[in-house]
Order: C-alpha cells, then structure tokens, then sequence
C-alpha cells in the first residue's frame, strides 16, 4: 500500500510543479515581466507533458491525478494567459478588456469539463475534440515571445484577434491528431521523426519565431483537416442522394 501511495505521489508532484510555474507566471505578469511570464506558462506545458507520461511508465494513473491534471490545465492554460494579455494589452480597454482577457478562462474551463465528461479511458480516441489548451496557451506565450522579440508585442487590436479565435477553437468540434501534428497514419512514425527533427533545428536557430510558426501550424492543420473532411462527406451525402434519386 505504501509502495502503491508513493508510486501516485510522483506524477501529482510533477502536476504541482506545473501549477507553480502557472502561479509564477502570474505574479511575473502583474510586475511587468512579461517575456518571463510567457516562458513560464511554456514551462507549465513541459512540466504537464511529463506527469501523464510518468503515470504511466510508473503505474501510478489514478482518478485524483485526473482530476488535479484538469484543475492545473484552468490555471496554467486559461487564467495564467489571460491575465498575461490582460495585463500587456487590456487593462486600459476598461470592462472590455475584462471581459475579453475572461474569454480564454472560461472557454478552458468549458473544453475541460466537457473533456472530463465525454472522455472513456476503455475507449481510445485518435483525436481531440477542440483546440487543446495545452497548445491555446502555447500559442499565447508564443505571441508575447514572438511579438517581444520582434516588434514590441503587437496591438491589442491583434491580440483580441488572438484571444477570440482561440479561445473560439478551444470549443469548437475541430479534430486535433493526438500523435502527431501531420497525420498520415501509414508514414506516422516517419512522420513524427520527421516534425520533431524540423522543431528541434528551427528553436536552435530562432525560438521566438519557431514557437510562433509551429503553434498556428498545429492550428491551421486542425481547421484545415477538419474542412476536408467536411467537403467530402457532404460531397459522398449528395452523391448517395442522387443515386437514390436515380
């Protein structure tokens, strides 16, 4: 039993790491630390990639680790980001700016929660339904370190633009691949080394400008896949009602 309680005490740990960073992030955003407080959240993302994997490897998933797992994903992917815009773009914009920096929390929290219902550990699914969080708030901080590097953070005309199409993707119907960003299920593995060698090499040689382009990539693969997808079902439903018609 003891054996059994230390084992789950590991990935939890990790979780609280995690939520420290988000923690971290905050206060940096209120000082004024901006370019800090991005990198903080990505830290929360490395951090909330290792716990599930070492519950894993290590036997230790349990129920409570699911349910601290999603309480962390509120604060490291929905508050932690939307008080960072808020604090660099939509603090002078009055009760709109309130109210826009919300929008990421609580659509986070919607995707979660829906997650936490719908999702069935006996049966696996490829994808996600919605933009992840994860990658809301990866794309987030990676706007603040991009837009910081390059032209002194943006406007908070653009940063609206931002913060409504994500937090809109977060509870969307979109498919995002859980494998991979390029989904070919045949060439996955290939694949897979293939992308992982392309963002390693293109963070060693620009990371403000790789953790921006690989971000929206992964967004527009999503819209873009989910698109097709649409066009030929609605595509092979008229064709089967012609046929029927004939």
């Amino acid at each position: 039993m003891n054996l059994r309680f230390n084992r789950l005490v590991i990935p939890s740990t990790i979780t609280l790491a995690a939520i420290f960073a988000g923690y971290l992030s905050i206060l940096a955003s209120i000082s004024g630390h901006y370019k800090e407080s991005a990198a903080l959240i990505l830290v929360a993302a490395l951090l909330d990639m290792i716990d599930g994997r070492v519950a894993r490897m290590i036997n230790a998933s349990s129920d409570f680790g699911v349910q601290i797992d999603s309480l962390a994903d509120v604060v490291n992917y929905g508050l932690a980001p939307a008080l960072l815009f808020y604090a660099l773009f939509f603090e002078q914009l009055g009760a709109f700016g309130v109210a826009l920096s919300f929008l990421p929390v609580a659509c986070a929290a919607i995707r979660l929660a829906r997650y936490n219902v719908s999702a069935d550990p006996d049966i696996p699914s490829a994808y996600f339904e919605g933009l992840p969080t994860t990658m809301a708030a990866f794309v987030m901080a990676g706007w603040v370190i991009f837009a910081g590097t390059y032209q002194a953070f943006g406007t908070p005309a653009q940063a609206a633009l931002v913060t409504v199409i994500l937090s809109l993707l977060m509870i969307s119907t979109v498919h995002y691949d859980k494998a991979n960003i390029f989904s070919l299920r045949y060439l996955r593995k290939t694949r897979r080394l293939l992308t992982l060698t392309a963002i390693a090499v293109s963070i060693v040689i620009s990371p403000p400008l790789a953790l921006f382009l690989w971000g929206w990539l992964y967004i527009m693969y999503g819209l873009t896949r989910s698109a097709i997808i649409f066009i030929w079902y609605a595509r092979r439903d008229d064709d089967r009602e012609a046929e029927a018609v004939l």
